[in-house]
């Protein structure tokens, strides 16, 4: 069901900072060569926030309750997408691994067979690599990196190209956002300023007037002056002080209550930027290592040379229709062993008969399950939080519970 039926897992999740709103970076504009040119100042500012920390919200008016709560449904649910996507990925390296301990399993004359056509497959290939054009400088190694994703692989580097592209303005949100609320935390200040002004100045007002009353007392037993015109004035003068300051203590009230719904909305934008930049960062760092790329640039450079190196192949027809043949026979003698992704081991028929290379297949995949465990972990924690702020607010506010339990509802009905 939705994530709201699962916030009891997450009760224990008390070291996680209260969790606001998802930030709506959608609108992303501009060429790649003019994002490279960025100001390095922006990323400075990005490496002086605790991205892994949510900030925590401002008392608010009881009218922002319903916003609040609306935002931070959001950001579960955004948790959760990120959570299904990893585990999903998880499943996949996990099914590779028992892959490779079933592969392992097999002996006798299967594993015999196994060898053979394994040793088959990787003369022909070191065959047909003699007559490769040795000026690319892509290495066999990222050839086998890159072959069991060969249909995917536009896409990933569309798709990398795009998430660094979204990194640098998701940069550009984080400074942004922290001048905003520079300015703002000063606009408070100045408020709170105005505030002890008004305070001393009644003070002062107020021991003026009581001093005036008193000295027209004195004066009126003294001198027996009639002091009715003096009282009065005096009266007025208290009058009118009294309005002054009562007015603008209302208005730096009033603006004090705005300043914190804007503090508060920056604040859930921070934070909302905060989880779309570090799951950003896992995602690009993952994508590297599982394409064994730098980045963008580099991973579409040696797209290219992969394709001129497999179009070049398709001139060896015989090589490869023997190849084909013994690839065939790997995948039908793996399947009849319950492997369940055979066809990936026919590009990594070297790892069978070489342990060394078994052993760096399970290397990358060990690190890619450690990956996305701390993405999933990442993720489960700041949704613990964001759970226990959604609680926090619906106590704060018993005669709203209604209202703000309708709309986690309506949110759980949607994400269920």
């Amino acid at each position: 069901m939705a994530f709201w039926n699962r916030k009891k897992k997450t009760k224990n999740a008390d070291n996680t900072d209260n969790l606001a709103n998802t930030a709506n970076t959608e609108n992303i504009s501009g060429s790649r060569q003019q994002e490279n040119t960025r100001a390095g100042s922006v990323e400075s500012v990005v490496e002086e926030i605790a991205l892994d920390q949510q900030e925590k919200f401002s008392s608010v008016d009881r009218k922002d309750q319903k916003r609040l709560v609306r935002e931070c449904c959001e950001s579960a649910m955004e948790n959760d997408r990120q959570i299904s996507e990893a585990k999903k990925e998880y499943e996949k390296i996990t099914s590779h691994l028992s892959d490779i301990q079933k592969i392992d399993r097999i002996s006798g004359t299967e594993r015999k067979e196994l060898v053979d056509i394994c040793k088959n497959i990787v003369n022909l290939v070191n065959e047909r690599n003699r007559y490769k054009n040795r000026t690319l400088t892509i290495t066999e190694a990222q050839m086998r990196r890159f072959e069991p994703y060969e249909e995917d692989l536009v896409d990933e580097i569309k798709k990398m190209y795009s998430a660094e592209s979204y990194q640098k303005a998701i940069e550009s949100d984080i400074s942004n956002l922290k001048k905003e609320k520079e300015l703002l935390y000063h606009e408070q200040r100045e408020i709170l300023g105005k505030q002890n002004s008004l305070k001393s100045m009644a003070k002062v007002l107020s021991a003026l007037i009581i001093s005036l009353f008193v000295l027209f007392i004195v004066i009126y037993y003294a001198l027996e002056v009639d002091m009715t015109l003096p009282y009065l004035g005096t009266v007025l003068l208290a009058a009118v002080s009294a309005t002054v300051i009562f007015l603008e203590a209302n208005k730096n009230k009033h603006d004090m209550l705005l300043n914190d719904r804007k503090v508060n909305k920056a604040v859930g934008l921070m934070n909302r930027v905060k989880i779309k930049y570090v799951n950003n960062v896992n995602m690009l760092s993952y994508n590297c290592e599982k394409f064994s790329v730098k980045n963008a640039k580099d991973f579409e450079q040696k797209w290219n040379e992969y394709c001129k190196m497999k179009e070049y192949e398709r001139r060896f027809r015989e090589n490869t229709e023997k190849l084909n043949f013994n690839n065939e026979c790997l995948i039908s003698l793996l399947r009849e062993n319950g492997i369940a992704d055979s066809d990936i081991w026919a590009s990594q028929a070297l790892a069978i008969i070489d342990e060394r290379e078994m052993v760096e297949i399970r290397h990358v995949f060990n690190q890619g399950r450690q990956r996305l465990r701390e993405r999933i972990e990442y993720n489960e924690t700041v949704k613990a939080g964001t759970v226990k702020q959604i609680d926090e607010l619906i106590t704060k506010y018993p005669d709203m519970q209604n209202e703000l339990l309708d709309i986690v509802k309506e949110y759980s009905a949607v994400h269920a």
